[in-house]
């Protein structure tokens, strides 16, 4: 049921989505072209190593998103840019290959310093940006004491803002020195600005939009998801476990354990209030929780009363969805793992889009 790796039904732009396991996930995107992408001739790209040692620096998730087909960047940079939303990101890394084979070259500064600015244009205002330039002719590290010795890195720096750093081959693998710039980053005494923005719901006709392209509501039970909210209710105890959508004025239900599969009212759906924010949503009681106490879900002789759920993702970033767990008793909130609830929901999430990869470290027990 899940589309092809590279197809992204209906997005501007080509995206491969990594995962790591872990709390307050970390969210960066890596432009450049596939071969400027790979490790010298490995099978291992750079994304994948980025993503290994950010993990291990900051020891929290970690959500890469990679873009590699450059067309629509180079010939629509704005539009590009302006749909994929950059402010949602900590970090954005534009990897720079300046070999003749690369399409993605720039045959004059004038084009690397638009494409740049329009990246600080996008990003939020604690975001850090970040140049890699993969070349053959650097033997440098990316740090050094005498002046710039590339026409990308003295661009880089004519730009004069700490927001934007450049890293360079050298002694050290890129992929360690580009860790270090993100961690750097978030570690920056500055307003978690890309934070702010991801938590504000998103656009509804846009966030409608992602849901329809991707075609799967209305569709046949799938026997895979119905597997994983099953593990779900049986890791954490619960009676019912979820995969939700929210499909217009309805909360549509794809796979469900331990209750009945018939769509909700979304105003009274507890899944509408998960996609409004970025973080999981845990209700401990809802009868005295008074963003939903009103809901005819949480009274009567099959109420709700524990819930906890995390937003489930279309491939360019719009909450579409949930996987949720439910129970008609309430629950102390600390007794829910939620970076396990996280996991689930990714793993139902690379099932459903097909660009997702399973995040590693998953750990299926509560």
């Amino acid at each position: 049921m899940a589309p092809s790796a590279t197809d992204t039904r209906g997005t501007r732009l080509r995206v491969r989505r990594l995962h790591h396991s872990g709390p307050a996930p970390v969210r960066v995107l890596v432009i450049g072209d596939r071969g400027a992408l790979q490790v010298d001739g490995s099978a291992v790209q750079l994304p994948d190593r980025v993503l290994d040692r950010v993990w291990l620096s900051t020891r929290r998730g970690v959500d890469l998103d990679v873009v590699s087909d450059l067309k629509p960047v180079l010939q629509a940079v704005e539009r590009a840019f302006e749909e994929w939303r950059l402010g949602r990101y900590e970090a954005v890394v534009l990897v720079v290959d300046d070999r003749l084979e690369s399409p993605f070259r720039f045959r004059t500064v004038h084009r690397l310093e638009e494409l740049l600015q329009r990246v600080l244009e996008g990003t939020a205002g604690g975001s850090r940006v970040i140049v890699a330039e993969v070349s053959a002719t650097r033997s440098d590290g990316g740090r050094h004491a005498g002046p710039p010795r590339s026409r990308i890195e003295r661009t880089v720096r004519t730009l004069r803002t700490p927001r934007v750093v450049f890293c360079g081959p050298g002694e050290r693998p890129l992929a360690e020195s580009l860790s270090d710039e993100i961690r750097a980053g978030l570690d920056a005494p500055v307003d978690d600005v890309a934070s702010r923005r991801r938590a504000r719901p998103d656009d509804e006709a846009r966030r409608q939009q992602a849901l329809d392209a991707l075609g799967i509501v209305g569709a046949a039970p799938d026997a895979r998801l119905d597997d994983l909210v099953e593990l779900a209710r049986t890791a954490f105890g619960t009676e019912s476990a979820e995969i939700n959508f929210i499909d217009r004025d309805r909360q549509w239900k794809m796979a469900v354990a331990g209750s009945q599969r018939r769509p909700n009212p979304r105003a009274h759906s507890f899944c509408t209030m998960t996609i409004q924010q970025a973080e999981p949503t845990v209700i401990a009681d809802a009868t005295n929780d008074p963003r939903v106490m009103g809901s005819p879900l949480a009274h009567g002789p099959n109420a709700i009363r524990f819930y906890a759920a995390h937003p489930i993702e279309s491939p360019d970033g719009y909450r579409i969805g949930s996987f949720c767990i439910y129970d008609s008793e309430p629950r102390e909130p600390e007794d829910i793992n939620l970076e396990v609830l996280r996991d689930l929901a990714l793993l139902a999430q690379a099932e459903i889009t097909g660009v997702d990869g399973v995040p590693l470290g998953t750990a299926l027990t509560a």
